[in-house]
């Protein structure tokens, strides 16, 4: 047949079917009518003709079966009126319909909302123009304990004239700088950029250009690139701001252009570069000409067409090993590069974690599925008598099979739809309890992407467990089934199947218990954790100072002596200090190596991290001095070098010794090589200042009257409430210098509790997802002991008319349950090992084997199932003993 007449018999079957089949009994009908006319002129009874024409035609239904099969698009037909009578079946089960699309909207939502996380920020490109080319070059200073260290100006320009299969290198390093003039004078995150930076990223502007070549000329006027954000907030979206001149640390300074609304750094954690970046200052040229060893840019390569990572990673490999050579100053460790691919390297931190989160939605939406494969066999056993009727009635099995694919897949379907619904509350509740270290869930949507896997997931559960209930299809005993009641038929293997269902819920419910468990007790160490300070009642502030005002060391030590005489003189201030950079800040780190003898190895030297403070700083946080002293007023820029080091360091290099008045080289001027020499007089406890989970590295402090840093925090502890302070001590500042920002004034607990945001926002969901196993495990042990009650309400009621007390039938049901509980506990154990193993790196002064998350788990898993056996053993005794022996 030709394709316009099959599209056109096509639309007739699918659109008219009930006019095709009035016709098709018109015509059968009429031959019939003609056939008994026939006989009956040839002689025959009207009756007896009626008998030989219906006798000759062979039964008209079947007849009628066979011309709709050959119609084109019967089988599609076919499905739509499936999929009709599964909608009219499942109406009429409206409370079954209703758990089933719920439990399955709970398990599909849940996954849909984490993979939506999971896919903008492990799978989806970052948003800059192919992505995929992007590298980030770390140095790799391992032996010095510093494994992920930035590069040198002089690195950079290496990479850029040495390598060929890149298009360029861009840098970057954060600080901060004042804006003044319009408005109230305010201190904006500023990234320091190289000029091909944007274009190295792939990145371009809503508003006029990036910066230019011509940008980072010494000879230039400051140029300034705007976020949309500040751009609508400060200049209330005025398009005329490209081209103006703005004041920023005091310089003019004229707006090139404006980035988009939804730009976004994504840099790794590590590298410090904060994703709410306010605005970008071009570098000058001659940051390539600075010290080798003065290591502060984060470096972004972009790898020409058909490079691939293993290409360009040997090659700035070979880079780092020839200026290695030539170039005296690596001394005997050499240079050595780390390079990866940005979009890994950027969620590092965070993939085990989201993988982890992943696997624990994967498994709740596999509960969920094995809960309603158990109620579809619950169906299925109720319907032994429609599908015995049906069979007997000439229905073929394999069309049974479809019809409950089709009912499956419709489950499944409206499963999947609620799931969207619930996946976007459960995103939604996402970004609203998402910590400020994981800013970047922000970029997750319900898209394409999302969508499609929602729809491939349902589709795929719809088909598996449509298959559940195979059984009442393929063993149905039409006699058995046909009976008055039907007992007995089939509802061994019924029961089997949903007690294996309702097993293998609660074994991987232990997984997800365990793993919450191990989780929880993790955010409970981290609480146990001391930081080294005490972050109850301290407020912080920051400050940076311009160098046009103050110059000189000796105009920033006057401005900082009278400010913290001031803050001190606050109503309630027991101390202030001031340090140049607080636990977990998100400023770029400092650092360098140290020397406790002349003629060491400086390229081999081990790291630590450097802070300047001011005398009364170790006060103001609460840190314990172990040995020494602390810092005085006459430390300082006339003062011969002093530093006070952390109780780890003087370990280290002095084990068994008193380390006050030991000689240290230092890098104070973070040139690479530790060449000023400062006596130490001090020791004090060591302070995470980057991390709760692990000690990271050594740590000096510098007295800030000799080593000068801007900006500064200054911290202030009091008595009564920290936030009280906010106003007075901005009062205190604007009277020394009305135009500086005060700016971050948050209390240390703000940090403390920022540092622990990650794991606490972890264990919620752990927990969530745990909680709801829980649930589901015992909602489905609970249908299957009241089944078993419903099966056996003749026993129990001969039972208790024989002599036997309620209490003594409701034991038996209950050990019933308790049995398929064991049995469950038994699988779930080995399981939960399993994931608790690969959940270790998530961990924090826990064990995989921790005997309380195994306990509790067992418990509350143990209690549930008790709960769900007592209250459906409660229907065993609830009916009368002569009541339910009248019904049988």
């Amino acid at each position: 047949m030709p394709l316009v007449p099959r599209i056109a018999s096509f639309w007739r079957t699918l659109l008219g079917g009930p006019r095709l089949d009035r016709e098709l009994d018109e015509e059968l009908r009429a031959y019939f009518e003609a056939s008994v006319e026939r006989k009956v002129r040839a002689g025959m009874d009207r009756a007896a003709a009626r008998r030989e024409a219906a006798l000759e035609m062979d039964g008209v239904e079947a007849i009628k079966e066979g011309v709709r099969a050959a119609r084109i698009g019967r089988g599609v037909e076919t499905t739509l009126r499936d999929v009709r009578y599964a909608g009219r079946g499942l109406w009429r089960a409206r409370g079954f319909a209703a758990v089933t699309v719920l439990t399955l909207a709970l398990g599909v939502g849940a996954n849909t909302a984490i993979f939506s996380v999971v896919d903008a920020m492990l799978l989806a490109p970052l948003p800059y123009r192919d992505s995929s080319r992007l590298v980030f070059v770390w140095s790799d200073m391992s032996e010095a304990g510093y494994p992920r260290a930035p590069l040198s100006g002089p690195e950079l320009f290496d990479l850029r004239q040495r390598s060929t299969r890149f298009d360029g290198f861009g840098a970057i390093w954060s600080n901060t700088a004042a804006l003044t003039g319009e408005g109230d004078p305010e201190q904006l995150r500023i990234g320091f950029v190289t000029a091909d930076f944007f274009s190295v990223l792939g990145a371009e502007p809503a508003l006029g250009r990036t910066f230019s070549p011509d940008d980072d000329a010494d000879a230039s006027p400051p140029r300034i690139l705007l976020t949309w954000a500040l751009w609508q907030r400060r200049y209330a979206g005025d398009p005329g701001i490209v081209g103006r001149s703005i004041l920023v640390g005091g310089r003019p300074t004229t707006v090139v252009g404006v980035m988009p609304e939804d730009f976004r750094l994504l840099m790794p954690a590590d590298a410090s570069v904060p994703d709410d970046l306010q605005a970008w200052l071009p570098f000058p040229r001659r940051i390539t000409e600075g010290p080798r060893g003065q290591q502060y840019l984060r470096v972004v390569g972009r790898m020409r067409p058909g490079v691939s990572l293993e290409q360009a990673r040997a090659e700035i490999d070979g880079i780092a090993g020839r200026i290695s050579r030539e170039f005296t100053e690596y001394g005997s460790a050499g240079r050595i590069y780390t390079t990866v691919g940005l979009q890994t390297d950027g969620v590092r931190e965070m993939r085990p974690m989201l993988l982890a989160l992943f696997g624990g939605v994967a498994i709740l939406l596999l509960i969920a599925c094995v809960n309603v494969a158990g109620l579809l066999v619950a169906r299925a056993a109720s319907r032994r008598k429609e599908i015995a009727l049906r069979i007997a009635l000439g229905a073929g099995r394999l069309r049974l099979l479809r019809q409950w694919v089709v009912e499956g897949l419709v489950l499944a379907g409206l499963g999947g739809a609620a799931g969207l619904v619930v996946a976007r509350l459960g995103l939604m509740a996402l970004l609203f309890a998402r910590p400020d270290s994981l800013t970047r869930i922000a970029a997750a949507r319900i898209d394409t992407t999302v969508l499609a896997f929602t729809a491939g997931t349902s589709l795929l559960w719809g088909v598996l467990l449509s298959l559940a209930p195979l059984s009442e299809v393929f063993r149905a005993d039409l006699v058995r089934a046909l009976q008055r009641d039907g007992r007995g038929s089939g509802g061994s293997v019924h029961y089997r199947t949903r007690t294996t269902l309702v097993a293998v819920q609660i074994a991987l419910g232990v997984v997800l218990l365990v793993g919450a468990g191990l989780v929880a007790r993790t955010f409970q160490q981290l609480q146990r954790v001391d930081p080294g300070f005490r972050a109850d009642g301290a407020l912080s502030f920051r400050l940076a100072l311009p160098e046009s005002r103050y110059g000189t060391p000796a105009a920033v030590n006057a401005f900082s002596r009278q400010l913290e005489a001031d803050l001190r003189a606050l109503p309630g201030v027991v101390a202030a200090g001031a340090l140049s950079h607080l636990p977990f800040d998100h400023l770029p780190n400092w650092g360098g190596p140290y020397l406790t003898a002349p003629g060491q190895d400086d390229s081999t030297a081990p790291q630590a991290d450097y802070r300047a403070v001011t005398p009364g700083l170790f006060d103001a946080v609460g840190a314990r001095l172990v040995e020494g002293r602390g810092f005085l007023e006459s430390d300082d820029e006339k003062s011969r070098p002093v530093v006070i080091v952390d109780e780890r360091l003087a370990r280290r290099a002095w084990p068994g010794q008193s380390a006050v008045g030991k000689p240290l080289a230092v890098d104070p001027q973070s040139d690479g090589h530790p060449t000023t020499w400062a006596t130490v007089v001090g020791v004090v406890r060591h302070l995470r200042h980057r991390s709760l989970m692990e000690e990271v590295r050594e740590q000096v402090y510098f007295p800030e009257r000799q080593i000068l840093r801007n900006p500064m925090a200054y911290v202030l502890r009091t008595s009564g409430d920290p936030a009280s302070l906010a106003p007075p001590l901005r009062r205190a500042v604007a009277r020394l210098d009305a135009q500086l920002p005060v700016y971050e004034v948050r209390t240390l607990d703000e940090y403390l509790v920022a540092a622990r945001a990650a794991q606490r926002f972890t264990m919620i969901l752990a927990a969530t997802f745990a909680l709801v196993a829980l649930l589901l495990a015992a909602v489905g042990l609970y249908g299957v002991i009241a089944y078993s009650v419903a099966r056996r309400r003749v026993e129990f009621g001969i039972r208790l008319a024989l002599g036997a007390l309620p209490g003594q039938v409701e034991a038996l049901v209950v050990r019933e349950g308790m049995r398929v509980a064991l049995v469950g506990l038994a699988l779930g154990l080995p399981a939960a090992a399993l994931g608790a193993w690969l959940l270790r790196a998530q961990l924090f002064g826990v064990s995989p084997r921790d005997p309380a998350s195994y306990g509790i788990a067992l418990v509350l898993l143990g209690a549930a199932a008790v709960l769900a056996s007592w209250v459906a053993a409660r229907r065993a005794t609830a009916a009368s003993p002569l009541e339910v022996l009248r019904a049988e």
